[in-house]
């Protein structure tokens, strides 16, 4: 009889060891919610890190997203996640400055951090660990799911004409939803207004909106704005990336095992790495397609964004007066910007990028090779 029972408990033993602990894990649904409706492909690190967890617990993990207008309205969501209507949502910080302004320095800031910048200051010089001390306070903790390129700049409906100086950014109604941003136009004399992404497209057809600007070149071209603007003014100043994530609720987040907690952290850091490959590569692609449409790309002179550049810090230090989280993020942001900005320097094109003069050359003579 004991043989017996000792037979029956090691094969229960290798059972375990044969399926694995996931055969006999606690299944977990969570809801997402997210800023981004169907139409806006910013969820693409959503939809990613949703893949990877699942995939990574054996289907145990599991989380449906809801886009923005489905559960609750696209800037409702920090307050929803904060009180755990759902577990998660999908966001990008500067839509939360009427909390604290230090959010708005954590989407975008002008003349600010590109995404490379965003990923080395967050991973390397402890950016990360105050983003999530800031989420913190609203009962939540917060993972990257990657920054897009530099956004496209403003698009002007033919109506409006083209934006090359200053002045034409007078009396303009530009959709933009930093408060950075919008402070910055109004200086100039501007008349910018805040909307969600998915009102863009009907204010500008409509003619609420002399123009509007969104996101990278590819994110624009999918929501339609080829088809309502003329005129594409470069290069983006106000927002040389986008640095966008997911919002977890910190009960809901601290619930978890530490095996699937280390799950979570992880799937957000591949989906990152994921989106960025892709907002970088949809924005090479869809240029063309633009141009093809008829889209005149005009360029803002130097002065102008001499001017832009100073306002820009102007605004940062006003905010940095209003609160102490948005002082202690700029001071950490500096401090990076100094630090990174000998090895800049020194690789110059050979740093972040640049297209070499023989590249078309090279086509040409592979293809004369029938390559």
């Amino acid at each position: 009889m004991e043989r017996m029972k000792l037979l029956v408990f090691l094969v229960a033993i290798a059972m375990v060891l044969t399926l694995g602990s996931t055969a006999f894990a606690k299944k977990i649904k969570w809801r997402m919610g997210s800023t981004w409706t169907p139409a806006i492909n910013l969820y693409h690190g959503d939809k990613e890190m949703i893949k990877y967890i699942k995939e990574m617990t054996d289907g145990n993990f599991e989380i449906t997203w809801f886009p923005a207008g489905s559960l609750m309205k696209a800037f409702e969501w920090f307050d929803g996640c904060s009180k755990g209507v759902v577990e998660m949502a999908a966001d990008w910080p500067s839509y939360w400055a009427s909390k604290d302004p230090a959010f708005d320095f954590l989407g975008s800031f002008p003349f600010g951090f590109t995404n490379m910048d965003y990923v080395i200051w967050m991973y390397e010089f402890g950016g990360l660990e105050m983003m999530q001390e800031l989420y913190g306070k609203y009962g939540m903790t917060y993972f990257s799911l990657g920054s897009t390129p530099a956004e496209s700049g403003f698009r002007t409906t033919e109506k409006t004409g083209p934006i090359k100086t200053l002045a034409d950014y007078k009396g303009k109604k530009m959709r933009t939803p930093s408060r950075a941003t919008i402070w910055i136009m109004q200086q100039i004399g501007g008349a910018p207004i805040k909307m969600p992404g998915g009102e863009i497209y009907l204010a500008v057809e409509r003619g609420t909106l002399d123009g509007a600007e969104f996101s990278s070149p590819g994110i624009d071209w999918e929501m339609g704005f080829a088809e309502i603007t003329k005129y594409w003014s470069v290069p983006c100043w106000f927002q040389p990336a986008s640095q966008i994530g997911v919002m977890v609720n910190l009960k809901a987040y601290n619930s978890l095992s530490k095996e699937y907690q280390a799950i979570l952290r992880y799937a957000c850091k591949a989906a990152a790495l994921d989106a960025i490959a892709f907002y970088e590569g949809e924005s090479g692609r869809a240029i063309e397609k633009f141009i093809a449409k008829g889209t005149e790309i005009v360029t803002l002179d130097d002065t102008s964004l001499k001017k832009l550049e100073d306002l820009a810090g102007e605004y940062c230090l006003i905010q940095a007066k209003k609160s102490k989280e948005y002082a202690k993020l700029l001071k950490s942001q500096m401090e990076y910007l100094k630090e990174y900005k000998d090895w800049r320097d020194m690789t110059g094109r050979f740093g972040q990028g640049s297209t070499p003069a023989y590249v078309d050359k090279v086509l040409a003579e592979l293809k004369k090779m029938g390559y």
